[in-house]
């Protein structure tokens, strides 16, 4: 983590947790409150501090700018309103709770996570690891934890970091940022209301927050979504069959898949089984934004014979598609992708890839991220599924990533997801639409999710808080997931992974990856899942 090289005199302000100060950040530079040009009033439980001009260049520099900051008190810690104003426009504010003893974090879904001398940042929103909803708790001494929560009611990025002091790394900073909508650029962040208090107990405070959330975004109960088929409430066991990877190595065609199908309804009954297939439209990934089946898995025929033989058993199929992601160099890129390539705040496209070849190094630029918010780009996807849905029959559609956000000056990412899966439903609303990990603001746009992963360990999404996810949603293995043979990802880059089987909760369905080989050289473990289908079939499906 990187931070500042020298230590700045904010004034701090007084509340029953420690003391706080606040920082106003630009795209220009990072400016403190002025402590020469401070009103602090108190009304009650509430202080009001008013600054009326910042400081810069670590407090050596005045400027222009405000800030009220408003601390409440509460019967079990406080809430705290920021109000920041800039000429140059409002990036994001920090809330700075000063002095506290380092500690583990909580509240995770991969559970607590140990603090290095050198700081931790915890993100939000990350649908793969880390923090699915906007609350984290920096664990004390004497087992009591300080908890931090947003009380925002839309979708914006928040850290959280741990900076232990140099000096004495026992001791630590710990940092509540909030980012602007960068859609909205304004001279003006009203920062949503952060919550702090200290508790023995996170359970209440994790019910209390799901409630926000719940109402915040209006999840929707899971017994109650009309989004969700009769077929999918009675699925235990989802078997992702592996097609054809980047390089061109091919796992299984159409008709190894429907072999695979028919092997395992003889061990549990078909109708409870949904196929994903990753890399089904041939090299995985490498023409994202082109989407049809691949000659050397069969052709049309193939993956027909396929589905319709998968029906015939009672089985559903889930094929894999990019939701925000496509080769730059298919024809007509410029026009329906291009202009509307993902953006972070600065204006610039974020740089990243994967290493599909073993080369190591990370450096492919055929791929680029695209937003959902642009409508030609959700157009063009939707409706490339909607004709192969009416073509084949699929019984559901895999939108890859879609749980991707960033504050993007273009739009939403949220919203541009949501707008896609409307189109899609728009002409097919039978078709299930599920997608790649989840946090707490696409609750109601997708059923049906991918778990996430930390470095390949399997990451639950009914952690920490079973309610919050549950309650709305279900999972099933990433598809990083090893296979039970081999250890095999399959399509996925990662290789391999010792990880092959999940727990069997409420929220979780038992999942089987399978690549060539699987079923003859692993049955016993093979057998576990197909056990654990049965069990989650008993517990939870009746």
């Amino acid at each position: 983590m990187q931070d500042l090289s020298f230590r700045w005199p904010h004034p701090r302000l007084h509340t029953p947790l420690g003391p706080v100060s606040v920082r106003v950040h630009t795209g220009e530079n990072v400016h403190g409150l002025d402590p020469d040009r401070l009103t602090v009033t108190t009304d009650g439980d509430t202080t009001t501090v008013d600054a009326d001009g910042l400081v810069w260049a670590g407090g050596q520099q005045q400027g222009p700018g405000r800030v009220t900051v408003r601390i409440t008190e509460t019967p079990d810690g406080v809430r705290i309103g920021v109000r920041a104003q800039h000429p140059d426009g409002v990036r994001c504010v920090a809330l700075v709770l000063h002095d506290q003893p380092t500690g583990d974090v909580t509240g995770l879904r991969e559970g607590d996570l140990p603090v290095p001398a050198t700081g931790r940042v915890v993100q939000y929103p990350n649908g793969w690891f880390d923090l699915a909803t906007p609350l984290l708790g920096l664990r004390r001494p004497d087992g009591t934890v300080t908890v931090a929560r947003s009380l925002d009611t839309q979708v914006r990025s928040k850290r959280f970091a741990v900076v232990p002091h140099f000096d004495a790394p026992e001791s630590c900073e710990f940092e509540l940022i909030a980012d602007a909508d960068a859609a909205r650029p304004s001279m003006v962040f009203e920062v949503p209301e952060w919550e702090l208090r200290r508790t023995g107990d996170l359970a209440p405070v994790l019910a209390e927050h799901t409630a926000h959330v719940r109402a915040a975004y209006d999840l929707p109960a899971w017994e109650q979504r009309d989004d969700v088929p009769d077929w999918l409430r009675q699925t235990s066991l989802v078997v992702s069959l592996n097609g054809m990877h980047f390089t061109g190595r091919v796992f299984l065609d159409y008709d190894g898949m429907l072999d695979t199908l028919r092997r395992l309804g003889e061990q549990l009954d078909p109708r409870r089984i949904l196929a994903y297939l990753p890399g089904w439209e041939g090299r995985y990934y490498r023409w994202y934004g082109r989407f049809g089946t691949d000659e050397r898995l069969g052709g049309p025929d193939g993956f027909r014979r396929l589905i319709e033989g998968a029906h015939d058993l009672g089985a559903r199929i889930m094929p894999m598609f990019g939701a925000n992601v496509a080769a730059r160099d298919l024809p007509g890129f410029e026009h329906w992708a291009a202009p509307g390539q993902l953006l972070n705040a600065s204006g610039h496209q974020p740089i990243g890839s994967v290493d599909w070849d073993a080369s190591r190094h990370f450096d492919h630029s055929w791929g680029s991220l695209v937003n959902p918010a642009y409508e030609p780009w959700r157009r063009h996807l939707a409706e490339q599924i909607v004709q192969l849905y009416r073509e084949y029959g699929f019984d559901a559609a895999f939108l890859d990533i879609s749980a991707m956000y960033n504050n993007d000056p273009r739009g939403s990412t949220t919203a541009g997801l949501r707008a896609l899966v409307e189109l899609i439903r728009q002409d097919c609303p039978e078709l299930l639409i599920a997608g790649e990990a989840w946090f707490d603001g696409i609750g109601g746009i997708i059923p049906l999710v991918q778990d996430g992963h930390r470095d390949t360990v399997p990451t639950h999404h009914d952690q920490p808080d079973p309610a919050l996810f549950t309650g709305t949603n279900r999972s099933f293995g990433h598809v990083c997931l090893g296979d039970p043979a081999f250890g095999s990802t399959g399509v996925h880059e990662a290789g391999y992974n010792r990880h092959w089987r999940l727990p069997v909760r409420e929220g979780v369905l038992p999942t089987l990856t399978v690549v060539d080989g699987t079923l003859d050289a692993a049955p016993d473990r093979v057998a576990l899942v197909v056990q654990d289908a049965h069990e989650y079939a008993a517990k939870f499906l009746g």
